[in-house]
C-alpha cells in the first residue's frame, strides 16, 4: 500500500499544482471586457495579460476598475509597468491622473537631434 504525503493529501503534490492553478486562476471580471477587446476573453490570464490589463484600464477604465487593478497587482506593480511604457500610450488625462495616483513618470522617446 502506497503511503500519501501531506502534500499529495491537500493537492499540493507536483500534478496537483499545476491543477490548483488552472482551477483557481483568477479572472478579470466581466466589467473588463469592452477595454480588453483585442484579446481573446477566454485566454486572459492575470499574470500573462498584466500589461494590457493595466495599460487598457489605466486608459478607460472605471474607478471601480482601477481599484481592481490595485487590489490585484499592488501600486508597486503597476508603476513598474507604466515606468516601462511610453507616455503616448496614454491619453493625457490618464497619464495625469495615473502620475498623482501612482506617483510615476512616464518614459519619453527621444527625439533624432537632426
Amino acid at each position: 500500500m502506497k503511503q500519501i504525503s501531506a502534500r499529495e493529501e491537500t493537492g499540493q503534490g507536483e500534478r496537483g499544482n499545476a491543477l490548483n492553478s488552472r482551477q483557481y486562476r483568477q479572472r478579470v471580471p466581466q466589467s473588463f471586457r469592452p477595454l480588453l477587446w483585442s484579446l481573446r476573453w477566454k485566454d486572459i490570464d492575470v499574470n500573462e495579460d498584466k500589461e494590457d490589463i493595466i495599460v487598457n484600464t489605466i486608459n478607460d477604465g472605471s474607478l471601480e476598475q482601477w481599484r481592481w487593478l490595485v487590489a490585484t497587482y499592488g501600486k508597486d506593480g503597476i508603476r513598474a509597468v507604466l515606468q516601462k511604457r511610453l507616455a503616448t500610450e496614454f491619453h493625457l488625462e490618464s497619464r495625469r491622473l495615473a502620475s498623482v495616483i501612482f506617483g510615476n513618470s512616464f518614459a519619453y522617446a527621444r527625439r533624432n537631434s537632426h
